[in-house]
């Protein structure tokens, strides 16, 4: 997939991936989008973040992954329905987090 959607040239003209999914949890870790986005970004030695609406993996397996941070929806608003009810706004936060930390 990643073929199809052209990431090898972004990748090359990237300073920092972003990658997402609904929850960051075990399944990733086995072939999941952002498992292979992650892969391929580390192969070219870029940075990746993640974005979720749920973390459910330690710091550690992130790292293990080549994920640095995740951002999970649910630290700015701890409730999932809301999360999904208003998850615009809130990746909006969280995007403007992900300028703050590493583009400033």
């Amino acid at each position: 997939m990643l073929e199809v959607l052209g990431f090898a040239p972004a990748l090359q003209r990237a300073t920092l991936v972003i990658t997402g999914e609904g929850s960051l949890d075990e399944q990733t870790l086995h072939g999941k989008a952002p498992a292979g986005v992650a892969a391929a970004a580390r192969a070219a030695d870029k940075e990746v973040v993640a974005v979720c609406g749920r973390l459910a993996l330690p710091h550690e397996a992130l790292g293990r992954a080549g994920i640095r941070r995740a951002y999970p929806l649910t630290e700015i608003e701890p409730d999932v329905a809301k999360c999904i009810a208003d998850a615009g706004p809130i990746l909006e936060r969280v995007a403007e987090q992900i300028a703050k930390d590493y583009l400033a």
